[in-house]
């Protein structure tokens, strides 16, 4: 029997946020039953070396849309695709059209909480529709044309990766927060709330950063005197952030949209109890199964005080740590994901 021959799009692995979960899929998936491809539009040097050369598809798009209509729509004939799976979180369509006019089913994964008349047209087009957040049924499926062709599937962590390690002996009560540096982040919300607290509370920020954002965080932290308490990492590569979290004892997001947020599920599967805002509905599913607590963007103290009585209280720092591990191990396995994602080819393709 010929194996399904599927091609993964994103748009590089250097900048892509959607990498790790693609690469999870592209990884694990049945190879006695798939045949994966990847294709990317630019930093081919960036691919994992563990990808073969003859499984990467380099394709330019040229913003020529009949032009990159037909090209991308020659690529999948020539190399037999059955159904793509895009990782793209823009709105262009131009993919599924190509697919369209290929005879190949086309699936994407909504990630974020953009919508528009764009999103309307390629989900149109579209043979599939995974989505990571419940309420987006609601929010942007819920139509006639839209709601029989969608599917929830949750991201998953790949919890022999994200684990927990022997925590490192630490005199502070060290919070973290993994992210871009911005403004969506909202880390300002944190260092706002460490002000008020106890000075053994410590606040560690690890993510790429916007220049002018990273001012706005210096000018506050120094007109409150805080320098020693906020500490700056950079950037950290996905498969070190375990070995971070070993001196941690909190993880917090302040994000003001998110669509599920990975870096949540990552945290609890390494033991870290986690504090998130109600940023579009994710986070507030991931804790409701248990690991953490939902704070209030328009109530400054509501950060503040969940901070302070996980801070003071170990029995309830190991219940939660207790309860994340079981969350992440009966709901967010990276093996549960890709099952789910099996089952939707295997169904688009019969």
């Amino acid at each position: 029997m010929s194996k399904t021959k599927i091609l993964y799009t994103i748009p590089n692995f250097k900048t892509a946020g959607s990498q790790y979960v693609l690469l999870s899929l592209f990884r694990n998936i049945d190879r006695d039953i798939f045949e994966p491809f990847i294709c990317i539009e630019k930093f081919p040097e960036s691919v994992p070396e563990d990808i073969f050369e003859n499984e990467v598809i380099l394709f330019n798009w040229s913003g020529k849309k009949r032009h990159d209509v037909l090209n991308f729509r020659a690529v999948l004939k020539k190399h037999n695709i059955d159904i793509l799976h895009s990782w793209d979180y823009k709105s262009n369509y131009t993919e599924a059209l190509a697919c369209r006019l290929a005879g190949v089913k086309y699936l994407y994964t909504k990630k974020n909480n953009a919508w528009s008349k764009r999103w309307l047209l390629k989900s149109w087009l579209s043979s599939h529709i995974a989505y990571d957040n419940p309420e987006m049924k609601a929010r942007f499926f819920n139509s006639f044309l839209l709601r029989h062709k969608i599917s929830f599937i949750p991201h998953g962590v790949d919890t022999n990766v994200f684990k927990p390690f022997k925590p490192i002996d630490h005199t502070t009560f060290n919070v973290v927060c993994v992210g871009n540096i911005g403004d969506n982040k909202n880390q300002l919300f944190i260092i706002k709330a460490l002000k008020n607290l106890p000075h053994n509370i410590v606040l560690h920020l690890y993510g790429k950063e916007d220049k002018e954002y990273r001012k706005k965080l210096n000018d506050f932290i120094a007109l409150n005197n805080i320098k020693k308490r906020v500490h700056f990492h950079g950037f950290i590569e996905n498969m070190t952030i375990p070995e971070v979290y070993r001196a941690m004892d909190l993880f917090v997001l302040a994000s003001y949209q998110e669509g599920l947020p990975v870096s949540i599920l990552e945290a609890l599967a390494c033991g870290l109890p986690v504090l998130s805002s109600d940023s579009g509905g994710g986070a507030r599913y991931i804790l409701s199964k248990g690991g953490g607590y939902i704070f209030n963007l328009d109530n400054p103290n509501s950060l503040a005080d969940k901070l302070r009585r996980i801070a003071t209280n170990k029995e309830e720092i190991k219940r939660l740590s207790i309860e994340g591990i079981k969350n992440i191990n009966a709901n967010f396995s990276v093996q549960n994901e890709i099952s789910s994602y099996e089952k939707v080819y295997l169904k688009n393709t019969k």
